[in-house]
């Protein structure tokens, strides 16, 4: 929820402060959809620590206390994987000592205006204690759960060909079928486009290698156009006829992987021209 403070501040509270790895996926799901982060504080209050997060408007971010310090367990891990969240999204961070009255006012969605700019006003600790957070836990980061596995895996509409957006909709309850329609409804535009009858590879070789193919793009280098063309025969030979041809592949982010592959295809179909090459010059390959 984004709530309006006092004077002019808004602050958006994410994560539950009750549970750490809620936070750290609240976190990743905030640092992928919000480009315009700036800056963090790190809020510390005995072992206990939360962040506000500011973007270029002005607007802030709160993620509730689930982290913690000073111990083994799963808050002190967390607070490192936040850290090197921001980390790797080149935000700086600076940390502050709060009180537990504030902490609690933060938790339970209350903070002020005033709150904010007393956050903001307090020094920040010195020397650094963010390394500090994070070495107990460095060689741990990446054996048990990958950081890059904490960000939303979702399929970026605004980049998506319009002819397989439904299909993207599908995509979140059948993934599978979702791949197999839209590698047959490429094969179907391009075979009315093209009049050709193959299917499969064999008839994006048709439609796009020779150089009396039907389809062709407007490019300056003819190792271009092979490229694209290879894209199409090379995507099929590599992904549709293994899903055509197995009972299930159900690597998730494979998938996703896949769709956004098949999406590039239909964006170069729609970029094909017809290739104005007369037939009788021969069948021969570019």
């Amino acid at each position: 929820m984004l709530f309006k403070t006092q004077n002019y501040h808004q602050i958006q509270y994410l994560g539950d402060n009750r549970v750490t790895q809620d936070c750290i996926i609240a976190l990743a799901n905030l640092l992928q959809t919000h480009s315009e982060l700036e800056f963090a504080l790190l809020l510390s209050c005995d072992n206990y620590h939360g962040f506000v997060i500011q973007d270029h408007h002005e607007n802030f971010y709160v993620i509730r206390s689930g982290f913690t310090s000073g111990y083994s367990g799963e808050g002190p891990k967390g607070l490192a994987k936040a850290l090197v969240l921001l980390e790797k999204h080149q935000i700086e961070v600076e940390e502050i000592n709060t009180t537990s009255k504030l902490l609690d006012k933060l938790n339970q969605a209350i903070l002020s205006d005033q709150d904010i700019n007393t956050f903001l006003k307090t020094p920040a600790i010195r020397p650094l204690r963010l390394a500090d957070y994070i070495y107990p836990f460095q060689e741990q980061l990446n054996k048990v759960r990958p950081i890059k596995s904490y960000y939303p895996l979702e399929l970026p509409y605004a980049i998506l060909d319009d002819r397989i957006f439904d299909l993207a909709l599908l995509f979140k309850s059948d993934p599978d079928a979702a791949l197999l329609k839209a590698y047959k409804r490429l094969e179907d535009i391009v075979r009315t486009r093209t009049d050709i009858k193959e299917s499969n590879s064999k008839l994006f070789s048709q439609a796009f290698t020779l150089s009396t193919s039907p389809l062709t793009w407007d490019a300056p280098d003819k190792a271009e156009i092979i490229g694209r063309a290879n894209l199409f025969i090379g995507t099929y030979q590599a992904f549709r006829n293994a899903r055509a041809h197995r009972e299930s592949i159900e690597n998730k982010l494979q998938m996703y992987r896949e769709f956004l592959l098949i999406n590039e295809l239909f964006i170069l179909e729609s970029e094909a021209i017809d290739n104005l090459v007369s037939s009788n010059t021969g069948n021969q390959n570019f």
